[in-house]
């Protein structure tokens, strides 16, 4: 075992408010030399069952057939990815994706815009990854585990 190196990858979910903590989590890996710093690929892809999301292109793939999606419709998936298995209400998703307040609308025009990326996307039940409905909530991007 002499020469054996234990190995072990830290992958950290940071919100927004957690901005000291990123901050001090780089301090300590900038004292520490020993430790390998990964950086993400540049090309880094999401993949799902059935489904890949290149970010840096901004292009999305359903069973290798590339999907195009309005820019509302991408990024509604991707802060619904973002925050995998749990429940974005109708205003959460409004107020991030039209960086303005939820005067009323945000139901009905997040609803119109979830309701496209299923239909473009074919997200169903049994796909491994579905967009959830919470009746008078919101939705959630579930993946299965």
């Amino acid at each position: 075992m002499g020469g054996d190196r234990i190995r072990r990858v830290i992958i950290l979910e940071l919100q927004e408010e957690d901005g000291e903590v990123f901050e001090d989590f780089l301090s300590f890996l900038q004292d520490h030399p020993e430790i390998e710093n990964c950086k993400q690929n540049k090309d880094s892809i999401i993949s799902l069952p059935g489904l890949e999301i290149y970010p840096q292109q901004r292009r999305v793939f359903r069973n290798q057939q590339e999907i195009p999606l309005t820019k509302t419709e991408y990024e509604i998936l991707i802060y619904l990815f973002q925050n995998s298995n749990h429940v974005l209400t109708h205003s959460q998703i409004y107020e991030r994706i039209w960086r303005e307040p939820d005067y009323g609308e945000a139901r009905k025009l997040v609803s119109h815009h979830v309701q496209a990326i299923r239909r473009k996307l074919n997200l169903k039940h049994d796909s491994g990854v579905y967009l959830r409905c919470i009746r008078d909530v919101g939705y959630s991007f579930e993946r299965k585990k």
